[in-house]
């Protein structure tokens, strides 16, 4: 277990790190952030498999993110965390993803490419959120809501609005020509 963070990441004075956080080039974490504290499991033991962050990814403050306990939390490149926002342990958040102020995404979840989560949304563990989806600004995305690729979900419980309109426009062709909306 150690702490690796690339020579160009920014990470302010008050940041807090676990004992096995992987840190890429260009990051950014801002002020009061903790990144790979022990996850929050009930059943599960204190297990540190850490957290792993990708290039161009930033953290702006007072965001957490817990390591996993199961495998690592791991966060993509070009991810753009806003204050307060926690993620939870075992959580994979791929590549271009933005998570707005507030936001609470449980354990286990994994969010898509380019999947937008909006102010305050809080995620059910064990979820998946397509690529391209958009959780609108306060909504709860509970067990058994299916969000689906390049959609928009609104709402307690979230609920399919219809499409993200900043999704491409070929990707509706592809993957909604059987479903409903």
């Amino acid at each position: 277990m150690a702490i690796k963070i690339h020579p160009t990441a920014k990470i302010h004075e008050t940041v807090v790190l676990g004992m096995n956080v992987t840190i890429g080039a260009n990051v950014v974490i801002g002020p009061y952030c903790l990144i790979g504290m022990p996850g929050e499991h009930r059943e599960k033991s204190a297990k540190d498999y850490g957290v792993y962050i990708g290039d161009n990814t930033t953290l702006t403050g007072l965001v957490t993110v817990d390591s996993g306990v199961e495998g690592i939390t791991y966060i993509g490149e070009n991810v753009y965390v806003m204050k307060h926002a926690h993620v939870g342990h075992d959580a994979i958040i791929r590549n271009n993803v933005t998570i707005s102020c507030g936001v609470k995404i449980g354990g286990h979840t994994e969010i898509d490419p380019f999947a937008n989560i909006g102010l305050n949304a809080v995620i059910h563990q064990n979820h998946h959120i397509a690529h391209w989806a958009m959780i609108g600004m306060g909504a709860v995305v509970p067990k058994g809501v299916i969000v689906r690729a390049g959609f928009t979900y609104v709402g307690n419980p979230a609920k399919c609005i219809g499409q993200n309109k900043k999704a491409p426009v070929d990707m509706f062709t592809m993957f909604s020509q059987n479903s409903e909306v």
